[in-house]
């Protein structure tokens, strides 16, 4: 196999979630045996992979799935630009996010009706649901708007429709939006949004806070902009 083949199934096992990020990949000797070929081909094709920050290699320990991985799957795939210019930025709206809805997620705990439960758990699983890039993405927006409902105050979700429509209308960054999605990212997004669910369903307001707090700023960080 030349090393173009080797990095192209690699990336496809990296899509598959084979490895999930922080995970050890096999060595360079059983790659090698793996793909028969010889080891300074699999080291290359590893160096592509290095350089796009999927992988990290640590001295006397191996080489690691980055725990970025989906994020940089995602932007790889649906060719994202979240530093695109509009009147109203990707900044922008993780800022407004972020000063707002750790406390709506708190209210939702605190508000939440068996109905409403029921419809998050729903939107939840959507994440997971094979679909086009802009599919999956207004799914994830779904969840979020899920517990802005679910927190009673109309005022709050007018603001947060807003702020989908701005990223809607912008389709959210993404320039191959009809592209499909791989399942380590679609398994990345349901895995932490569904920290999120658990703090609402057992109506834990101080962790319902925390996880989406701590959700937003993961997404700020590996969009680089944390």
């Amino acid at each position: 196999m030349t090393v173009a083949q080797i990095h192209a199934d690699l990336m496809d096992l990296v899509r598959s979630g084979r490895f999930a990020p922080g995970q050890q990949l096999p060595n360079e000797r059983q790659l090698a045996q793996h793909y028969g070929t010889s080891r300074q081909q699999v080291r290359d094709a590893m160096l592509k992979l290095q350089e796009a920050g999927l992988v990290t290699r640590r001295v006397g320990s191996g080489t690691f799935l980055s725990e970025a991985a989906p994020q940089i799957i995602e932007r790889i795939d649906a060719e994202v630009d979240v530093t695109a210019r509009h009147a109203h930025s990707f900044l922008e709206t993780i800022e407004a996010r972020l000063i707002l809805e750790p406390g709506v997620a708190a209210l939702a705990a605190r508000n939440i009706s068996r109905e409403q439960l029921a419809e998050l758990a729903a939107a939840l699983e959507a994440v997971r649901a094979e679909g086009s890039w802009i599919d999956y993405k207004s799914r994830i927006y779904l969840f979020a708007r899920g517990y802005y409902v679910a927190s009673g105050n109309s005022f709050l979700l007018r603001t947060f429709d807003q702020i989908l429509r701005a990223r809607q209308d912008h389709r959210f960054d993404g320039q191959r939006e009809a592209g499909t999605v791989a399942e380590i990212v679609r398994r990345h997004s349901y895995d932490q949004l569904k920290t999120i669910f658990d703090a609402i369903a057992a109506g834990d307001e101080a962790r319902a806070e925390d996880a989406t707090r701590r959700y937003l700023i993961g997404i700020a960080a590996s969009s680089g902009l944390g």
